[in-house]
This record gives structure tokens, C-alpha cells and sequence, in this order.
């Protein structure tokens, strides 16, 4: 069960937001490179993003590591993984557009890729930002909207990943060309539903510690 709040900080609900701005960062490189796109600093691009990664995926352990010796949590210890788990998740799937721009070698990128872009790295933040509310959950004014607001981005990435692929199609006929642009496009969506997930199951914590 949740604990009162109280004005003293909680090294879990801290650890949280933190490691979801890993997503942010690797986010930020993401839309810096598809803003600026260069095919030559593809392998540089790649292993920038993933020692944002790895520098996640050491904080993930040493939060587990003390998880596994904590006598009392704040939260059921199930919950904790598994809200470990979901963030690097999102994680995960912000690096995979970045080995996977480089493993196909990528020359071009598709139209508006940039655009849906930020709409994603939007959503990482407001997920960041649910994250630093998790400790309001018992005000629902303070930390309901941000739920809301990423499943409200979440749902515009649906739209916007129908109407890309739509156009795509509409557009273009070399069947290398459609696979590669459609597969930015699907990587792009999958990073938004990772935290439409992550922010579900917060709520899910929230409502069941009421």
C-alpha cells in the first residue's frame, strides 16, 4: 500500500521519472538527427543513443538491486519490477529506431518523419512528467491529466501512423523504399504505446492503493 505522502522524497517514486528522461534524451538525439539527417554519422548516431541506453540500463539494476534486499516498499514489489520493466521498454524501442536506421543503412528518410517524430519524443515527456506526478495519485486534479494527455498522444501517433502509411502508399512505388519508410513509421508508434503502457499501469498502482 501506499504510504502517506509526506514531504520527504521516496528513492523509488525518484527513480522513476529518472529513468524514464533516459527515453527523453535518446528521444532528443533521435529528432535532432532526423532534423538533420546525414547517412555518413549513422554508426555515431547508433552508439550515442546507445550509451544513453546502457547508462538506463545500469540505473535499472542498481533500483533492482536494492529491491531485491528492501525489507518494506511503497509500493508492491511486483509493481515496482513491472514498472521497471515498462520504462525500459520504452527505452528499448527509442534505441531500436536507432540500430535500425543503421542496420539498413539508411540514405533517405520518409516524409514528415521528423514531424511524427516530435509528436513521440512529446510523448516521452509527458510520460516523464507522469511519472514525477506518481506520487500525487491520491489528488486526481493533479496527476489524472497527465495520464490522459499521453494517451491522448498516444492515440494522435495511431492517427498520424494511419495516415502516413496511407500516403505512402498513395505515393510511392519502389517496394524497398515503402518497406523502409513504413518501418520508421511503425518503430515511431510502437515508442508512444510503450508509454501509453507505462502510464495505464501507473494509473493501474494508483487506483488499487486507493
Amino acid at each position: 500500500m501506499f504510504k502517506k505522502k509526506n514531504n520527504k522524497s521516496n528513492y523509488y517514486f525518484d527513480s522513476f521519472p529518472i529513468l524514464a528522461h533516459f527515453s527523453t534524451e535518446c528521444g532528443q538525439l533521435i529528432l535532432d538527427f532526423m532534423e538533420h539527417f546525414d547517412p555518413s554519422k549513422l554508426e555515431e548516431f547508433k552508439t550515442a543513443v546507445h550509451e544513453i541506453e546502457h547508462k538506463a540500463d545500469n540505473v535499472k539494476h542498481e533500483v533492482t538491486a536494492k529491491l531485491l534486499t528492501e525489507f518494506m516498499t511503497p509500493i508492491d514489489r511486483e509493481d515496482i519490477f513491472e514498472l521497471l520493466r515498462l520504462i525500459d521498454d520504452v527505452t528499448d524501442a527509442v534505441e531500436e529506431i536507432s540500430l535500425k536506421l543503421y542496420l539498413y543503412n539508411y540514405t533517405e528518410l520518409p516524409e514528415d518523419s521528423a514531424e511524427f517524430t516530435r509528436l513521440t519524443l512529446e510523448c516521452m515527456i509527458k510520460t516523464e512528467e507522469c511519472l514525477k506526478h506518481f506520487p500525487d495519485y491520491l489528488n486526481k486534479k493533479v496527476f489524472d491529466p497527465y495520464v490522459q494527455e499521453v494517451i491522448k498522444l498516444e492515440e494522435e501517433g495511431d492517427r498520424r501512423y494511419i495516415q502516413d502509411v496511407h500516403n505512402l502508399y498513395l505515393k510511392e512505388n519502389d517496394p524497398l523504399k515503402i518497406h523502409k519508410a513504413e518501418a520508421i513509421y511503425s518503430m515511431l508508434e510502437d515508442v508512444s504505446d510503450h508509454c501509453r503502457e507505462v502510464c495505464r499501469f501507473v494509473q493501474n498502482i494508483a487506483l488499487k492503493n486507493i
